[in-house]
């Protein structure tokens, strides 16, 4: 089979022939058919990231779509031929207070991952990829759906787990930081299919932010932040109608403080601020404000199975659409095009590499 190999970080990658795995106990063997890129890949792939890589060549990649094609002793509820999601969060199932926990085709996370990195190498950057059963999610009832267009899901995850840890319920209003952003896009339709009354979008290009509002059919607010706080709490608190339920942070790599505390200060009374995204710097908490105003901050990295599955059930009961995500495909041999598109991408876009070269753009 064909193979996209890292031998180390800052190495070329290379499109090699491997030996076909198979799957161990445990696990399952997935025929590749879509895999999303990451807007950072170029910049992990030359090793600029502090990442914790695998050991010696590896195949890198993170989410995708694929088929099961075996089934390894031991896995009970999935079968041969259907089509299946990659969840690359794998948390060692182990009934400790921390159980070890790591990015498959990516990168460590907890400090003891080493052993995990090892045992499962190799992400969704080859034509067949094994995985460990539990990192794989059913996706019965969208037969009817591309695998190109699935890949989106895995741009919809991330702030999916956010927004359900920050208990978004129906009738609420959200504000999400850095709602341009790769990730923060998809909070701002994750937001709306778990019934936003209000998603008000933060951003400091109003061009980007306007595609936003057209996906929001009316529930869609933007804001053009200013950098002055004061100013922008003003208007976000007025396009909010009042005091905000849930701000939603997803800024990537912010070097200032500002558009967060613009968004807690946004909060109502009992409002609740969860922490997803990258900023480079200090984050100064008001105690005082914190303390008079109930405010909760809550600190989230990834996603839950059971977040997957809810976001898997929006998908296929049609509460929640694929068709906003803007989706660019590229054949598997054109990797490097593809990564480099990746990372010029904006927004509601994702680049997208089909494995088996069929429907590709590019």
């Amino acid at each position: 089979m064909k193979a996209w190999m890292l031998d180390e970080p800052g190495k070329p990658l290379a499109l090699r022939d491997e030996p076909m795995p198979q799957p161990r106990r445990g696990a399952v063997l997935l025929r590749m058919e879509a895999v999303p890129l990451l807007s950072y890949t170029r910049a992990y792939v030359e090793g600029k990231l502090p990442y914790a890589f695998p050991p010696g060549p590896f195949s890198p990649g993170t989410n995708g779509i694929g088929r099961i094609e075996a089934l390894g002793e031991g896995v009970f509820g999935f079968r041969k031929g259907q089509r299946v999601a990659v969840n690359p969060y794998w948390l060692a199932d182990e009934t400790v207070n921390e159980p070890e926990q790591i990015l498959i085709g990516l990168t460590g996370i907890s400090a003891g991952g080493a052993p995990m990195l090892a045992d499962f190498p190799h992400g969704t950057w080859r034509e067949f990829a094994e995985f460990p059963a539990s990192t794989i999610v059913a996706l019965d009832g969208l037969d009817a759906m591309p695998s190109s267009r699935l890949a989106a899901l895995g741009k919809l995850l991330v702030p999916f787990g956010g927004l359900r840890r920050g208990r978004l319920a129906a009738g609420e209003t959200v504000v999400v930081n850095g709602a341009t952003g790769y990730f923060g896009s998809a909070a701002v339709l994750a937001a709306l299919a778990l019934g936003a009354r209000r998603v008000v979008a933060l951003g400091r290009r109003a061009q980007a932010l306007a595609a936003l509002v057209e996906s929001g059919q009316g529930r869609v607010s933007p804001v053009v932040l200013t950098g002055d706080g004061a100013r922008d709490v003003a208007a976000i608190r007025e396009a909010a109608g009042g005091g905000v339920d849930l701000a939603f942070d997803m800024v990537g790599h912010a070097t200032d403080a500002n558009a967060t505390l613009a968004a807690l200060r946004s909060l109502r009374r009992n409002g609740r601020l969860v922490l997803m995204g990258s900023m480079q710097v200090e984050l100064p908490i008001p105690y005082g404000e914190m303390l008079i105003n109930n405010w909760e901050l809550i600190g989230h990295f990834m996603y839950t199975r059971a977040d997957y599955l809810t976001l898997v059930a929006l998908v296929a009961s049609g509460q929640l659409s694929l068709d906003a995500v803007d989706v660019t495909t590229y054949a598997f041999a054109r990797l490097e095009a593809a990564i480099d598109r990746a990372g010029s991408a904006q927004g509601l876009q994702c680049t997208v590499v089909l494995s088996d070269g069929e429907g590709a753009q590019h």
